[in-house]
């Protein structure tokens, strides 16, 4: 049987579509309906670490959480994003016959979907930028949409994939202006710097999605170098259409998981940061890390993950440390 929902022709409305997707995987795919009342009974805390952190209690997402993603782990299981492997009765839509976009069987928030790219290949983002882009231009004003690089958060870091989830969903897409740095313009791209956040945030902004395209590539470039890795850096990165303007979000990282993820008993804090983590909503599969999770722990946390302020502005430095990117802080 297809897989296909329907297909999404340029002048619909995809949100719509997406909402119709829903409808109709509740009413037929058992799985999914039964995640949708699990996630309706998920508890949220917010947490005060001088700004905006919530906190989620989803046990469903201990699966994604805990993933193996070690190279033999993932050779040795099937990939759960072809189509092939697909739960029977998902669908999605085709969308520009690239991709398909399915509902999350195990969501963060209402409406929270996965996009997979028809073929299986790997989860690399230097010449998929545009479709990130078209997607969250398809997708407004309901959705933003994101990617999680293979060594930051993709739990199927061999099969190429994006997630959307509802707009305004992140504190990271509201921050207000006191956590915003002096910005520099290059070729029509307007880059900021987070500051007082403890990750290593950067934000670009565009009219020309092909402009941001080429802008984020040369950090990309810069960024590889300096970790002296191969293809691309570990990275989140959000994408936000705003009226005209292509917005991204961008966090630069050290590693994936904190030291504490590894640890033994009491010690261990079973958060595995990806974009909707990094972007203020962080995932807490576990009761006991959702009760005593604080201030100091996120900040820590965030501070581990991601790249020290000296090496965001060695990046940053690509496109000019004198206009407002030389701060030593985050």
């Amino acid at each position: 049987m297809s897989k296909i929902f329907t297909d999404f022709n340029i002048g619909n409305s995809l949100p719509e579509l997406c909402r119709k997707l829903f409808t109709e995987q509740k009413r037929n795919w058992p799985q999914l309906a039964l995640a949708c009342e699990g996630l309706a009974a998920t508890r949220l805390r917010e947490i005060d670490c001088g700004y905006r952190v919530f906190l989620q209690h989803n046990p469903q997402r201990a699966v994604n959480s805990g993933a193996a993603l070690d190279a033999e782990s993932i050779r040795n299981r099937p990939c759960f994003l072809c189509a092939a492997n697909q739960p029977e009765e998902q669908r999605g839509i085709l969308y520009r016959n690239e991709y398909l976009i399915l509902c999350n069987p195990a969501p963060v928030f209402p409406g929270h979907l996965t996009i997979v790219h028809v073929n299986h290949q790997p989860q690399l983002l230097t010449d998929s930028i545009m479709p990130l882009l078209h997607l969250a231009r398809d997708l407004a004003p309901d959705y933003c949409v994101f990617y999680n690089g293979p060594a930051c958060g993709a739990s199927a870091p061999d099969h190429l994939h994006f997630q959307a989830i509802p707009v305004n969903s992140l504190p990271v897409e509201n921050l207000p202006d006191k956590y915003l740095g002096e910005a520099g313009e290059y070729s029509a791209v307007k880059i900021i710097r987070g500051v007082n956040l403890d990750r290593a945030l950067v934000i670009m902004e565009s009219a020309n999605p092909e402009a941001l395209r080429r802008q984020l590539l040369i950090l990309m470039a810069k960024a590889t170098s300096l970790a002296g890795v191969v293809k691309e850096p570990k990275l989140n990165v959000i994408a936000i259409q705003e009226k005209l303007i292509s917005r991204l979000i961008i966090f630069f990282r050290s590693k994936h998981r904190p030291d504490a993820f590894f640890q033994e008993d009491d010690g261990r804090i079973f958060v595995s940061p990806g974009s909707v983590d990094m972007g203020g909503f962080i995932i807490t599969p576990r009761e006991n890390d959702f009760q005593r999770l604080a201030g100091d722990d996120i900040r820590k946390i965030y501070r581990e993950v991601s790249v020290t302020p000296d090496l965001l502005n060695k990046i940053l430095e690509a496109r000019g440390a004198d206009n407002g990117f030389s701060q030593r802080h985050y």
